[in-house]
């Protein structure tokens, strides 16, 4: 349903966050979240400008987000051979994304350790020298100008991790605020287009059931795996890969789904379930390694009812910000998955899989070494018109169809499995894609915000159509169109609102962006 923000949650936000004696400082882009895709933004926008300085508002401590402080240490590649490569790329190169994924991947690998992508990250941001980043910040106010269509101001604070509960508060310093020509809401939230008020849906809402979320995981490392011998027993199902840098993947688990002692935990847990795993080296030890000595991070563990909008510093604060949802608010939802973890129960039963007979967790200070954060697959999608016919711009029959209608206003390819891990227990989503699907430079958009641009997960997509497109070589792909197209906005060549397509996809495949299936 379209939201618009109350009054109360505007109120609230003058009266804890007063700015009037503070001036704004002034970027030509401010892009909101540190996920890839928000590096790929920004990359691309200073890159494609003659002279637009960006500013990045990342609430974690790094960049990288879910990747790096939430050790999801895989790219998800799906392999697609285009008909057509632009100029840069190897001519046997077959990804369905060119462009920053391309070059991120070549520089890590596709599996990676998440310390190895933060410090690429920086390495990069420094490099472009027109990229400034504040970390450990959040966005607190979005003003429009009168005609309201556009942000005028951002407003942001400086956050802080409380070291006994681990959880994020607002810190006591006075807040700030950022103008721009053009704002990016690259985020795993959605925060910044809910700030603005803009007509949005969250999780499957579109679809008349219920506004749940897809399901979230924590990460945790484990040692003791011997990786063969996981994959032994459905070699057809299950597989292993070394990336070009010589990191380990595997992939297996669907045992999960015989085991008694398993399904009675998936049964009896109110919050979690085991899934069939990926799993990514942290490190890169090469062809022949002994896999029993290799630490991996496990995607394996997923947790119902989380609501991802939820931050717990915003309920602290009562500003109008947390969700009246009965969902759990991420920071919760991990503190009781870290729990879980330290039950010897727990390790029982995941060494019951074939390979994992002398599993251990990897511990850090005592405790479980698990992500900062959740991996978080799903929160809010931007709409035209809440409950219309084709309210997204990209829906699942879009999709199903090749996209093919989109192609003079295509910004790259997409391609991955419609695959939700499920919303509730019993339920599932997996139906595999066979091509790839041309994507619209409308995704980027929300009809209410003329300078907006949406490559995270609040972007213009349906629920289901957001199973597929929500890994991040998708998601980098639409950093990059957005990275580009604020550029060209900036520097006064293309209105945000009526696109030169032709001139956006050229820059774009000057960034070896691919724009054929």
């Amino acid at each position: 349903m379209l939201r618009k923000a109350s009054a109360f949650m505007i109120i609230s936000l003058l009266g804890i966050f007063s700015t009037a004696d503070l001036r704004a400082v002034t970027y030509e882009i401010v892009i909101y979240g540190g996920g890839p895709q928000a590096v790929s933004a920004a990359l691309t926008a200073v890159s494609s400008s003659r002279q637009a300085d960006v500013l990045m508002i990342v609430p974690e401590r790094q960049l990288g987000s879910t990747m790096t402080a939430g050790r999801q240490n895989l790219f998800d590649v799906n392999y697609h051979k285009p008909s057509s490569l632009p100029p840069g790329l190897p001519a046997d190169y077959a990804g369905s994304q060119g462009g920053s994924l391309y070059r991120f991947v070549k520089a890590l690998g596709a599996v990676f350790a998440p310390s190895e992508m933060e410090a690429y990250f920086v390495r990069e941001t420094k490099a472009s020298g027109r990229i400034r980043v504040l970390y450990e910040t959040d966005i607190t106010q979005a003003d429009l100008k009168e005609n309201a269509a556009s942000i005028q101001e951002l407003h942001f604070r400086k956050i802080r991790k409380d070291p006994e509960d681990g959880r994020y508060r607002f810190s006591g310093a006075a807040s700030s605020s950022v103008q721009a020509e053009v704002f990016i809401d690259a985020s795993e939230t959605g925060r910044l287009l809910r700030l603005t008020g803009a007509g949005y849906t969250t999780g499957r809402e579109d679809t008349g059931k219920d506004q749940l979320q897809m399901v979230a995981t924590l990460m945790y490392k484990v040692k003791g795996v011997d990786a063969y011998a996981a994959i032994a027993p459905n070699k057809t199902a299950n597989g292993v890969a070394y990336s070009t840098r010589g990191s380990f993947q595997f992939w297996g688990g669907r045992e999960v789904y015989t085991i008694p002692e398993i399904l009675a935990y998936d049964r009896n847990s109110p919050y979690f379930r085991l899934k069939a795993y990926n799993a990514g080296e942290d490190g890169y030890s090469h062809v022949g390694a002994d896999t029993g000595k290799t630490p991996f991070w496990l995607n394996h563990m997923i947790i119902y009812k989380v609501d991802g909008r939820k931050m717990w510093r915003d309920r602290e604060l009562d500003n109008g910000l947390y969700p009246e949802s009965p969902e759990l608010d991420p920071e919760e939802a991990r503190e009781l998955a870290v729990q879980e973890l330290k039950t010897p129960e727990y390790w029982e039963m995941i060494r019951k899989l074939p390979g994992f007979a002398n599993v251990e967790p990897v511990l850090e200070n005592g405790e479980p070494a698990v992500g900062e954060i959740l991996y978080l697959r799903e929160t809010i999608h931007a709409c035209n018109k809440p409950g219309a016919p084709a309210a997204h711009a990209l829906t699942e029959a879009d999709v199903m169809k090749g996209g093919q209608e989109f192609y003079d206003r295509r910004i790259g390819v997409g391609f991955y499995n419609f695959d939700s891990n499920t919303y509730q227990k019993q339920e599932a989503l997996t139906n595999p894609l066979h091509e790839p699907w041309y994507v619209p430079y409308e995704v980027l958009r929300t009809p209410y915000v003329d300078n907006l641009l949406l490559p995270g997960y609040a972007a213009n997509i349906d629920s289901y159509s957001w199973s597929a497109m929500r890994v991040y070589p998708n998601l980098i792909m639409l950093g990059d169109a957005a990275g580009a197209a604020a550029a060209l906005a900036a520097d006064r060549r293309m209105e945000l609102g009526r696109p030169d397509m032709g001139l956006l996809q050229n820059v774009l495949l000057q960034h070896q962006a691919i724009l054929e299936k």
